[in-house]
Formats: structure tokens, sequence, C-alpha cells
């Protein structure tokens, strides 16, 4: 099929929006109602909404578990034919959408409790906060213990606070997507990123509509594997006396990394132990793994050679697993080799790559804009005009800067504040796309942005305007802290949409429309449902159950402090290093593809592969997925491990499910 070509032309009709949205709303309110309440104990690892945990990996939950759902009712005969291909893939791009914007993250994580930040943070700091941002703590003791009575939660104090949220998430998701679809056909149909997420569930929905069972064995052998690698895990979170096979009531840091913390020697890395993660990456390139093992193995060595050689970071030794890659002294933070800081000079890097090495292509879309491209079938296929695509990506992105400016900002950090947001998710949706997984951009690359920007010689400065006093805070809660935090959902489900609908060939100007209508929608009704029900139940009952650092902390903790706890100016080498390295290693993959990919150093660079323990998950997909190659070749790897993959996460899926349902009979909340 030649690229821009869809089979499938039928029309979205009104109706079916409709029906879309009411199913955005149902969903939305329901899944948060099960994620806030969900008992303590499930709350990391059987939540369902985030089914691989690990930061940066985030596999969206909701989308499998509506899988599990059309299985069932695909055997009610009126009801399988109406569940066709099309239909399916709308259901996919519509949960997609819902589950970035309610999950464990958004909105009941630091996010959501900044509307009670006025109950810990000094007056003298909250008076550069406006109060539909912050309400004031008479408003936030109510949601702090709940009023048990919808009619009495302080509404006309907290709907500014919910519009100004709404809007917070809604206009960014409007940048990203006129950004995605200008970038689409570049990146889906010429470069065909793998998309190891997208593939999992595209998988799925192969094997679904297959209707012959007996053709779908390794689909079938997957569902299992998953169901029972997953038992071990729930069974032991959830009974104390059912044996730790896997290890996880001790030396696991996280959602699921075994400490390893030799005495005598620098190690940092750990092992992660979710079996579903190592089903995901049996779907990246061989290429990208390996080089994602190079790029660790570097590291490693400048860590052991500082150490030994240059007498760095002795201390490590003296400090547990997970202070030796947070705390001082560590190689991420401090010298010889400030490797956050590297980091944000590679990322920065990518992203100037990418534009030069694609610039031909940006320029054709600018020229079709403005009508000036003779190529008549550049933009066929594509689910908007690039006119409409630039128009969307520019307006949106003044009425940012409009809504920064009336929120109190200085016009230059409402211009950095979304810049700082399309460069991150930019970057990190390479990642994402390439690998299936990135970085948690809020430790480094965010707040390096916005320093680089509008504060490159400045360090702890006294908090004098609101550009001090809530930058921080949007940098680490919703600019960049997963794309699970408020924005970088919006980018990921334009893209994971996109992807599926060539995958399936439906028509991406339908995927666009349902994916506007579910995605804004649940941005909506989340934010009404994040004051709903902590206003009825009180949030020291919710799941989460804590109250969040006051503002002045945390960007003491979390920007200040990040990519070190230095002025950035001082760190200009580093960054210099990593920006140069980057275009440099770039250029050479583009001429020769045996050189290492250097977009898979970032991750390697990063806490996901230390604290977390990736890199050995990257080893053992790499060598199992070499041996299915070189035994049985391509035939092999797609009949057999492509389809048991997707049936592995959805069976992880069932039983996780399973397990958190399970979780409310044992410790029904105590409301």
């Amino acid at each position: 099929m030649a690229s821009g070509e869809v089979r499938v032309e039928e029309a979205v009709t009104p109706a079916l929006l409709i029906s879309i949205a009411i199913l955005s709303v149902v969903l939305t309110v329901i899944w948060d109602f099960f994620i806030a309440l969900l008992p303590q104990i499930a709350f990391c690892t059987q939540n369902v909404s985030n089914i691989i945990p690990t930061p940066g990996v985030e596999l969206m939950g909701l989308p499998f578990v509506m899988f599990l759902f059309i299985i069932a009712l695909r055997r009610i005969k009126p009801l399988s034919t109406h569940l066709d291909t099309t239909k399916i893939v709308y259901l996919y791009s519509a949960t997609l959408g819902i589950s970035y914007f309610a999950n464990t993250t958004y909105p009941w994580h630091d996010a959501g409790m900044t509307a009670m930040s006025s109950l810990v943070t000094p007056e003298s700091y909250l008076k550069y906060v406006p109060e539909f941002v912050v309400p004031p703590r008479e408003v936030a003791d109510i949601l702090l213990t709940g009023t048990k009575n919808i009619s009495t939660i302080p509404w006309d104090k907290l709907f500014p606070v919910m519009i100004w949220e709404f809007l917070l998430v809604a206009l960014f998701g409007a940048v990203s997507v006129g950004f995605v679809s200008i970038i689409r056909r570049q990146w889906i149909d010429v470069e065909r990123l793998p998309f190891p997420q997208v593939r999992a569930a595209y998988a799925c929905l192969e094997s679904i509509r297959t209707q012959r069972w007996s053709t779908k064995k390794p689909f079938l052998y997957g569902v299992v594997a998953g169901v029972m690698l997953a038992i071990p895990l729930s069974a032991g979170t959830l009974f104390p006396w059912f044996p730790d096979i896997l290890g996880w009531r001790t030396n696991t840091c996280g959602p699921g990394s075994q400490w390893i913390a030799p005495a005598e020697i620098p190690w940092h890395l750990g092992i992660a132990k979710h079996a579903p993660l190592y089903a995901l990456l049996l779907l990246t390139p061989l290429h990208t793994l390996i080089s994602v093992l190079i790029y660790t193995l570097v590291m490693e060595v400048a860590v052991f050679v500082s150490f030994y050689a240059f007498g760095a970071y002795t201390g490590m030794t003296q400090l547990g697993f997970c202070g030796r890659n947070w705390c001082s002294p560590t190689p991420y933070t401090e010298p010889p080799l400030f490797l956050s800081s590297v980091n944000i000079g590679a990322m920065f890097g990518l992203f100037f790559a990418t534009i030069v090495l694609q610039r031909n292509y940006f320029l054709d879309t600018l020229k079709a804009a403005f009508g000036k491209l003779k190529d008549r079938e550049f933009e066929s296929g594509e689910p908007i005009s690039y006119r409409a695509s630039w128009s969307i990506l520019i307006v949106f992105y003044t009425i940012m800067m409009v809504f920064f400016m009336f929120t109190g900002f200085s016009p230059w950090m409402s211009f950095v504040l979304p810049l700082s947001g399309i460069m991150t998710w930019f970057v990190m949706a390479q990642l994402w796309g390439r690998i299936g997984f990135m970085v948690e951009p809020c430790y480094d690359f965010t707040p390096g942005i916005i320093r680089l920007f509008a504060y490159p010689t400045q360090f702890r400065p006294d908090v004098i305007s609101t550009d001090l006093a809530l930058a921080p805070t949007l940098s680490r809660e919703w600019i960049g802290h997963q794309s699970i935090s408020g924005w970088g959902g919006s980018f990921y489900t334009s893209l994971a949409s996109y992807e599926m609908a060539r995958l399936t060939d439906v028509n991406p100007r339908n995927i666009l429309k349902v994916m506007l209508v579910a995605m804004f929608t649940a941005m909506f009704v989340t934010h009404f449902a994040q004051f709903l029900i902590p206003g009825l139940f009180g949030w020291s009952r919710l799941n989460y159950g804590n109250i969040p650092s006051d503002l002045e902390s945390h960007a003491l903790g979390n920007f200040w402090n990040r990519p070190s706890n230095a002025p950035i100016s001082e760190l200009g080498t580093h960054i210099t290093i990593g920006f140069v390295f980057m275009v440099i290693a770039r250029w050479a993959y583009s001429r020769f593809l045996w050189v290492p990919d250097p977009i898979t150093a970032i991750v390697a660079w990063s806490w996901v592969i230390s604290l977390h323990g990736t890199w050995i998950v990257c080893l053992v997909a790499y060598v199992v997925k070499s041996i299915v190659l070189k035994v049985g070749g391509s035939k092999l790897y797609e009949q057999w491990v492509v389809p048991f993959v997707g049936g592995f996460i959805l069976g992880d899926a069932l039983e996780v499910l399973l397990a958190a349902i399970t979780s409310y009979a044992l410790l029904p909340p105590a409301l």
C-alpha cells in the first residue's frame, strides 16, 4: 500500500461522537473513583491504570481492559457484528486518551495535591500564587477531611481552580495535536518508528478480530503466561502468608527493581523484576537494544574509572542502592561526570539534530501550508491539512501565552513554559516510539530548559514573582514529570492513535475526531472528579493519602537542584559535551547504521537504567530476540513472538484487574 493510502473511508457520524463523549464521561468517572479509592497496598503494581509502572514505561492498562471486554462482548452475536476492526480502533484511541488523564499520577499525585498547598506553604510564598491555582486554607481543609455531602463542597472556590487546571492541560493538548499532525507522516509513514507499546496493543487487536481461536495459539500461550507470572507478585502483595517468590518485600526499589549495592565497588545498577516489561521490550528493534547496552557500559566504565583512578564518588560505597543513584555523591549530579547535565545537552542535541536532519520535511509542510508546494499528493491521507496543523500549533501556543500571562507570569516565562513542553515531549516521544520507554524529564530536561532560557545565571533567588513561585511546580508536576502527569499524555495519545490507524488502515481523519472528543472530555471530567472525590471522602482517606510538601520546598528540591545543585551556567561545559556528542553521533548514525543509536544514550545515562534496572531487561530481550531470529527468522518472530507478547500483556492486565478487585474485597475503603 502506498504511503498515505487509506482503505477505510467510513464517516464518523455525530451520533458516534456523542457516544464516544458519553463513554468518556462514564469511564473517566469510574476510573477516577476506582483508582482514588484503591487500597494502598495495591496502589503501585495492582492499580490497572498503569500496568508497567516503571517510570518512563507507563504502559496504560485501560485499553487492554477494553480488549478484555470486547472479547466477552463479541461472544454476543448481535454485538459482534458492530464491533468490527474500525470500532475497536476507535475504542483503543478513546480509552488511551482517557487513561492518560485518569490514572495513579494524574490527577492523584502531586498535581492533585497542589490545590491543598496552602496547608503547608508559607504565606510569604503564596502571595505570588493566585487563588485560582491554590485556593485558601479553609478550602484545603475541606478537601483534606471531606464533607460527605456534594452540596457542601465549596464549588464556588474550586470551580476557578478546576477551570484553570483544565485549560492548563487542554491548551497544551491542542498544541500537541497540531504538532503531532505535522510530524505524523515523517515518523509514522516514512520512518516507521516501531512504537513497541502500540505494537503490543495491535497484536491483541489482531488476535481478537480473528474468529477462530485455534489459530491463536501464540496469543493464548501469552495470555496464560501473563496471568501465571503476575500471580506471584499480586499474591505476595495481597497475602502476607504467600511466599515472596520475587523478593518484592525486601530490597526492592520503587515498582520492581532489585537492590544490588556491593560494599566495596560503586555498582549502582538494579535488576528489574516486573515480568511484562521483559515481554514488551521483545518488540524493540535489536539494534536499539544493543545500543542501550553499549551506552550503559560506557556509563559504568566512566563511573569505575572515576572511582578508582581519580578517587571520585568514593562515598557511594557507604550508601544503599537507592542512595547511590539519587543521594550525594552520585555520578548523575556531581563531578567529574555530571551525567544529568550531559544528558540535558544530549536532549537539546537530539531536538536540534532532528530538526536539522528533517528540515526538508518541515519546510515542505510549511510550503504546503502556504500553498507553495507543487506535489499535491504530499498531504494526501493526512488527518488535517498542514495549514490547519500549523495554524492550530501557532494559535494555541499564542493562547497558552495569554493564559500564562493572565495567571501572572511574565511574557518571557509565558513563552518559555509552552516551549519547554514542546521540546520535552518532542524528544521523549522519539525515545518512547523507538525504545518503548523514556526517562522522567522533570529531573533533568524540563527544569534544564526553563533554567537555561529564564535563569541562566541565577540560583535559588528570593521569590518575588509568580515566575519564581509557580514555574518550578509546573515543571515538576504538569510539564515534565511523566507522560501520565498532564502534558505528555496528549502527545502520546495522538501518536499512538495515528500509528494504530496506519496499522489497521483506518482513516486518520476519523481517528482524530474520536481522539479529540475522548481526550478533551476526559480532561474536563477528571478535574471535576479530582475535587468531587476528596470533597466527599477526604484526601487523607484516599489511597495516596499524603499531603504535598510546600511549594517553596518543592522548588528547592525539584527545580533549582536539577540537573545539579549549582547555577546552570556553571554546567555549560558538560551540557555542551552532551549536545556535541548527540549532534555528531546522530549525523553519523544517519549515514552508517552500524553506529550505536545515540538516542539510547539518553535513557542509558539516566535513573531509568540504573535505579529501575531496565538495562537487564534490554539485555535479556536482546539475547532472546537474537536467538529467535537466528533460529526461525522474521517469520517465527512475527507469527509467534509478537502475538505472544500481545497476549502476555493482556493476561497481565487481566490478572492485575482481578487482583485490584480482590484488594477491594480484602480491604474495603473506610469511608
